[in-house]
This record gives structure tokens, sequence and C-alpha cells, in this order.
């Protein structure tokens, strides 16, 4: 779908860098991590590195996020789910700017769909399609991700040593 870059947000530095961690750990996509863990130099670097099409996904987290402009993203990621509208409104609006297309997509767990669906709903928005995710559409790639995730374990557990 060509959608490169890509934002994605998460509700915490602590699920950004496990996240980056893991896309890392899994491999295809240029990606970055966008946080307070980082001094404000390298976040500087790194959205240098996107705008110069080095990186594909910048996972974010939204304190980060605040007060950023990113020209040519094409689509958000709500990796968690946003409590708030407001938080909602803001993550999406990195995308489609000045009248351009673009795509937001929110992953949620059964138990929070009906929340999410409601609080977007009183807001007014028009333009939300459901799309599940089949078990049979990720059977290829699931050995691939248990043994990722092992991977992720084990540096989580070396940086925590350190």
């Amino acid at each position: 779908m060509k959608l490169s870059p890509i934002l994605c947000f998460t509700n915490s530095r602590e699920a950004a860098h496990r996240l980056f961690l893991l896309v890392q750990l899994f491999g295809g996509v240029q990606a970055a991590e966008f946080s307070s863990r980082l001094s404000p130099a390298e976040r500087r670097n790194t959205l240098k590195e996107l705008q110069q099409g080095k990186i594909q996904l910048l996972i974010s987290t939204d304190a980060a996020a605040r007060g950023i402009d990113i020209d040519g993203v094409k689509c958000v990621v709500n990796y968690d789910t946003p409590q708030y509208i407001r938080t909602y409104i803001h993550r999406i609006g990195r995308t489609a700017r000045a009248g351009k297309a673009g795509l937001a997509f929110t992953f949620l767990l059964g138990v929070q769909e009906k929340n999410f669906l409601q609080m977007v709903s009183e807001a007014g928005s028009p333009g939300i399609q459901k799309q599940i995710v089949k078990p049979n559409n990720l059977k290829g790639l699931e050995a691939r991700y248990e043994q990722t995730l092992q991977q992720l374990a084990d540096v989580i557990k070396e940086e925590k040593s350190k």
C-alpha cells in the first residue's frame, strides 16, 4: 500500500520501546523510537531521518509527538487505544495534512471496541470502518513471532540488568 512513512502511537514510553525492539527484531521495516527515552538531539535526528525517508515507521508516545509537524505522513497507527477523543484527534491529525488523504488504524481488543466506537461517534467522525484480522491470516507468521517475542524478552532482561 506504500504507506511509508507511518507514525505509530503507544500510550507509554515503555510500550513504545518494547514495540520498537519487537519490530527491530522481527525485521523488514526501518523503524525508530521517539519518546522521552531519547535526548532532544536524538529526537531531532530521528525526525530528520524520517523526513529523508530513512525511517519507514516511527513509534512514538503522545507526549513526544506534541508540537511536532511531520510532512508526508500517510498513515497513523494507534497501537494502543487512545483513552480520550482529544488524544485520538491529535494522533490522527498527523496524517491528511493540507487537504491530502491519509489513513488511520486503531488496534482494538474486543472489549475495547464498544467504548472506542462510542467515543469516536460522539465526536462526529463519519469514516470508521471495522477490519477484523482473522487468525488464519496470521498462521504463517506465528512461529516467527513466537521466536521474536522470546528474543524480545531476552533483550529486555539484558537491558534491565545494566
